[in-house]
């Protein structure tokens, strides 16, 4: 079975920081947020964790290029920008558990890198980062980032790739009045689940709001094929056979 690129980059970095590189973390420099006297393998396992958590590589906080050994790496400089910002993010972490979630949580819940990154950089959730997609390319820039991440990401923790998170962005879609970036997400959700009842039904208001009755009525009685308990539909038909008879709704 193909391992994701991320899990590879995760595996490769727990191979080589517990090998030839272990002896980087002995002695470390230049400590200002992680404690003075962290063990080697504390400190390996908290690299390690921000690894894993981040997305990220050595080469991104400290000075040192990709592919180097990491004994040639100068641990100590704090010339990458990165570095700062995950100073701060520990140090923003550290006042979550320590200030806030002691207080409130009865059961010691803990937050850590991977809480919010997920594994990636930027922790944004998928329907933001479909959303600036469609603000920058539309529908076309909607479906292909939605399937670049799910062709990287699909089986891990980074991006919620279920109806409920598709149905949320074509609804939010819609209700913006972006029509064809709402649709895109609709027929991709038809397209990996043909008998999908929340997009069937999600595709009849669309197309109510757009005035095209009849595609309405269609893809709402596929959706009572699938699920007939779901009664409610029939008030929604009962509205289509109201306008078409120019009665006033109910």
């Amino acid at each position: 079975m193909r391992q994701s690129p991320i899990r590879l980059t995760a595996f490769a970095f727990m191979l080589c920081a517990s090998t030839a590189n272990a002896d980087i973390f002995d002695d470390p420099e230049n400590l200002k947020v992680l404690p003075k006297d962290i063990t080697s393998q504390q400190l390996g396992a908290t690299m390690r964790g921000f690894a894993l958590g981040t997305g990220l590589r050595c080469s991104n906080c400290h000075v040192g290029e990709e592919g180097q050994a990491l004994t040639e790496y100068d641990f100590k400089s704090d010339d990458k920008e990165l570095k700062h910002t995950a100073r701060k993010m520990l140090k923003m972490m550290a006042a979550i558990n320590n200030d806030y979630l002691n207080v409130v949580a009865e059961d010691h819940v803990r937050v850590d890198c991977v809480t919010c990154h997920r594994g990636v950089r930027k922790p944004k959730m998928l329907g933001q980062v479909l959303t600036e997609a469609a603000d920058e390319n539309g529908a076309t820039g909607v479906r292909q980032k939605y399937l670049e991440l799910k062709a990287k990401y699909f089986g891990s923790h980074s991006y919620d790739f279920t109806e409920t998170t598709q149905a949320a962005f074509a609804t939010s879609q819609g209700l913006a009045g972006k029509m064809d970036t709402a649709s895109v997400m609709l027929d991709i959700m038809l397209e990996e689940n043909p008998q999908s009842f929340q997009a069937l039904v999600l595709y009849g208001e669309l197309n109510f709001r757009t005035g095209d009755m009849d595609e309405a009525e269609d893809y709402w009685r596929q959706a009572l094929k699938i699920n007939p308990a779901a009664a409610w539909l029939e008030g929604r038909l009962a509205q289509i056979e109201q306008l078409e008879a120019n009665e006033p709704l109910d």
